[in-house]
């Protein structure tokens, strides 16, 4: 996809629709004082929420002259990280993720939801898209024909990936590499039914991988299925179907990724977490077919575990392996021998005191097979590690 420059305008403007949000909201609250928050007036409901993720990391990562795939732009900056989305920077406190969200339900047939965000995962994500569209999260209509079909059209979160960019939902403070850059919005239409609560299929048609403007011209399909009981077991099985051949290309690029995930719960005390990712995808070139010479795949495993402590305190280890010989996760390009071989442990804190606040310790290490990381002399090392505190509320 091509990467667009810098926009300062561009940025503005996604500052201007953030605020303009807002205050469309807060004007249409009622004037006999009910909270803007949240309201009801006859057939219709709005809500209006919030969250913010704000952290700090330390790591190794000092003074640096790169290229910057995110504005395209050659950068002398600090405390940069590579092949990442949070944290971006160590050394310095950042703003991971904030989104404020508006939605506007008549009846129970309709839906509008509007969603606005910032943060660096916003940055590292969305590098690709028009200037005017990276800050849009969510913009979507959704209308439910009766008890069990729902259809949804416009731009909203992906089901994909078992850790999302909310990471107050996950059980860390950062996310594992193949979560990382797994997609996390989507744009299109999608089609729901459920066959009762804890059962939904979706079948989906999209511009793309991770796509809100359609790069090269071809759909994509996705199917979904989720499992949804309380307390016991939730999770998905993904599975997305494109052409990712680049723009004018002749030549067919197929790729075909399964995710599935689950949070299994056991006892009171304990939540796993299994994960499992599996990429595969035609080579750019007229080799065809599943032989070696005309297929690409990658795979991801990651396992995490939670102990919950007290009802405030829990701790969380997860372990993640990804292996992308080849190259296929762009925002894991290494062109190295080996490509991305890379195994990392996370170990996790966090004292929740409140249900809409959340605070967390946590320290990660990881090795690549090939010296792809930065030390502190800008030096290529095998080695990828970082201690962060992160505070995460919503409303």
């Amino acid at each position: 996809m091509h990467h667009f420059q810098k926009n300062y305008f561009g940025k503005l403007a996604g500052v201007r629709m953030l605020l303009s949000a807002v205050c469309a909201l807060l004007l249409s609250a009622p004037s006999y004082g009910q909270s803007a928050l949240a309201f009801k007036q006859g057939e219709v409901k709005v809500a209006l929420n919030g969250y913010a993720d704000f952290g700090y990391a330390l790591g190794p990562q000092r003074q640096h002259q790169y290229l910057d795939y995110i504005s395209g732009d050659s950068l002398n900056d600090f405390g940069r990280r590579d092949f990442t989305s949070y944290p971006l920077y160590v050394n310095q406190f950042s703003l991971s993720l904030a989104y404020l969200q508006a939605q506007l339900d008549y009846g129970d047939k309709f839906r509008f939801r509007v969603a606005m965000h910032a943060g660096h995962i916003p940055d590292a994500l969305t590098f690709a898209e028009h200037p005017s569209l990276r800050n849009v999260r969510e913009a979507a209509v959704l209308y439910r024909l009766n008890d069990r079909w729902s259809v949804e059209a416009g731009i909203f979160p992906s089901y994909f990936g078992s850790e999302v960019p909310l990471n107050k939902e996950n059980l860390h403070a950062t996310r594992g590499y193949i979560a990382d850059f797994a997609p996390d919005y989507e744009s299109g239409v999608r089609l729901a039914y459920s066959r009762n609560a804890a059962h939904t299929f979706t079948l989906m048609l999209l511009n793309g991988w991770q796509e809100i403007r359609d790069a090269n011209g071809k759909k994509a399909l996705a199917l979904s299925y989720a499992i949804n009981k309380p307390g016991e077991i939730t999770g998905n099985w993904n599975v997305y179907l494109g052409d990712e051949r680049a723009l004018g290309a002749q030549n067919s690029q197929w790729r075909m990724y399964h995710n599935v995930y689950a949070r299994l719960f056991v006892g009171e005390k304990w939540l796993f977490l299994p994960a499992f990712d599996w990429v595969i995808q035609e080579k750019s070139g007229p080799q065809k077919g599943l032989g070696a010479d005309g297929y690409q795949q990658v795979i991801g495993l990651a396992f995490s575990a939670r102990y919950a402590l007290h009802k405030h305190h829990g701790i969380a280890v997860r372990y993640d392996h990804v292996h992308n010989p080849q190259d296929i996760v762009e925002e894991l390009r290494t062109n190295s021998l080996n490509g991305w071989r890379s195994g990392s442990g996370t170990l996790t804190y966090e004292f929740v005191p409140i249900p809409q606040f959340t605070w967390r310790v946590e320290g990660r290490y990881g090795l690549n097979k090939d010296a792809v990381f930065r030390n502190a002399n800008n030096g290529a090392t095998r080695a990828d590690w970082y201690a962060i505190t992160t505070a995460a509320f919503h409303f």
